[in-house]
């Protein structure tokens, strides 16, 4: 058993290497991954401007996808990163040593149909529906607010996962597809392509209805846990900026969209400026989002509970940041 230990931690270290120790007055680098994609745009005025100071200096990485941002947490690349919280939860059950700081995005998932006779959920027997992301959040919530109005997948109605967001979002716009659930800024885009497409259902409402909460949370931004420990007020400095980043992005949606362009986020400026209003950015800090998030993580547990790793994640998954 004691060399079984040993062995396991040794693991832990090559996957999780700590920072090198530096000398006094010197400066450390702190690597963030940030997405490419609307999910990114919230972070442009603190990429054009990367934080420095208590000893950390902040560099910014720009990735594909949340699986890049899972990787280069795993092998050292990087200290921080977005993530969707359901993905956050299975890394820390997992033992991976990293900290929840903050939602940054909330609930953005809609219901779109050109069936003008569907007004609730219940309206959707025997229907098939195109759902972006099977296992992740529009695929949970959907079920669980169906199943809250008595339908269960498979058996009142079946879902089809094979067709990416963009995909998605032109069939549905196109005509080609009669029921749709998709996150924000798709949604709007179909929307916008064919008026006749309407959202009966409020998926939102139903959710405060069915938890009494107001909103879900969407993602996450982590860290590794030696930077939490070693350096609180470097990631106190990085909260302050993500939070201020996210109020300049709301408050200058055409003045970010040319920003997140220039910094090649994978947007165009216009498409940026209309993601904006729609994509529900916010900053909450983990200790203060802990109950939304075990909302949403009871849901992924309720139909996979090796989703978010089995359970919902310890107390100290909530970095508390002075």
């Amino acid at each position: 058993m004691k060399r079984l230990f040993i062995i396991s931690a040794a693991l832990l270290l090559v996957i999780f290497p700590v920072p090198a120790q530096n000398s006094p007055g010197s400066t450390s680098t702190a690597k963030v991954a940030v997405i490419r994609g609307p999910s990114g745009i919230a972070s442009a005025w603190m990429m054009a401007e990367p934080p420095a100071g208590a000893g950390v200096r902040f560099e910014f990485v720009t990735v594909a996808g949340a699986d890049m941002v899972v990787a280069k947490l795993m092998n050292g690349e990087i200290e921080a990163g977005v993530l969707p919280v359901n993905v956050a939860a299975k890394l820390f059950n997992s033992g991976a040593p990293i900290r929840s700081l903050a939602v940054v995005g909330n609930g953005m998932v809609k219901f779109l149909t050109l069936d003008p006779s569907v007004r609730t959920l219940s309206d959707l027997k025997g229907k098939t529906i195109h759902i972006a992301g099977q296992k992740a959040t529009p695929d949970y919530l959907f079920q669980y607010l169906c199943k809250k109005a008595g339908l269960i997948l498979g058996q009142d109605y079946q879902a089809v996962y094979s067709l990416a967001y963009p995909e998605i979002a032109a069939g549905i716009a196109a005509g080609k597809l009669q029921y749709a659930v998709l996150p924000e800024p798709f949604a709007t885009q179909a929307l916008m392509q064919n008026p006749a497409i309407s959202t009966p259902v409020d998926l939102k409402a139903e959710w405060k209805a069915s938890t009494g909460l107001d909103d879900y949370p969407m993602s996450l931004l982590v860290a590794r846990k030696q930077l939490v420990e070693l350096h609180p007020d470097a990631v106190r400095l990085i909260l302050d900026r993500y939070r201020a980043s996210i109020t300049k992005t709301l408050d200058n949606p055409a003045i970010t969209g040319k920003l997140a362009e220039a910094l090649d986020l994978g947007v165009k400026a216009q498409v940026a400026v209309s993601a904006i209003p729609v994509s529900n950015f916010t900053f909450i800090e983990a200790p203060a989002a802990r109950k939304s998030v075990e909302a949403l993580l009871s849901v992924f547990i309720q139909f996979e509970p090796a989703s978010v790793g089995g359970a919902l994640p310890a107390d100290a998954f909530y970095a508390r940041i002075p």
